[in-house]
């Protein structure tokens, strides 16, 4: 493990509290992150440059088609894209499958979450979603936030422990 793991892992586990917390990442934090990438890139991976740059623009594209849509916020573009540039052309199918599996179950605890500090019952909550195409009630009542910092933390994580 050399020293740029070690912030990279600092500073992601910075970025994901201060979502959790803010539902905000802090650009400062980000930018750091992709200093620390770009220093591990140029110190240790030094061959693989051009891979690592293509996955952060694949990762980067992908989330932007997304935020377009409303489906993510802008800070978590900026910051899976330094996560595509840390992952490389390799590892970036495993590691966007491990974050999208964790969104998956985070997403579900927020969930039965809601639905537990709902007045309306889980009925009215399903009818609710398939006849009105209403996100389950949140549409009248309030929007329902995940943070995604944590779960890009958890994913990779995951990512990282497996392999």
């Amino acid at each position: 493990m050399h020293i740029t793991d070690l912030l990279f892992w600092v500073l992601l586990f910075a970025i994901g509290v201060s979502d959790a917390q803010k539902h905000r990442i802090p650009n400062k934090l980000v930018l750091a992150l992709l200093l620390v990438t770009t220093l591990h890139i140029l110190v240790y991976e030094q061959a693989a440059w051009l891979d690592h740059l293509v996955a952060g623009i694949i990762s980067f594209s992908v989330c932007l088609g997304l935020y377009v849509l409303r489906i993510m916020a802008g800070g978590d573009v900026k910051l899976l894209f330094v996560i595509g540039l840390w992952l490389g052309i390799d590892q970036l199918a495993g590691g966007l499958i491990a974050i999208i599996l964790a969104g998956g179950v985070v997403g579900g605890f927020y969930l039965l979450q809601y639905l537990a500090r709902s007045s309306f019952s889980i009925m009215y909550n399903t009818r609710g979603y398939y006849l009105e195409k209403a996100s389950f009630g949140l549409r009248k009542q309030t929007k329902l936030v995940i943070p995604f910092a944590p779960v890009v933390v958890i994913g990779l994580a995951s990512f990282y422990y497996i392999n």
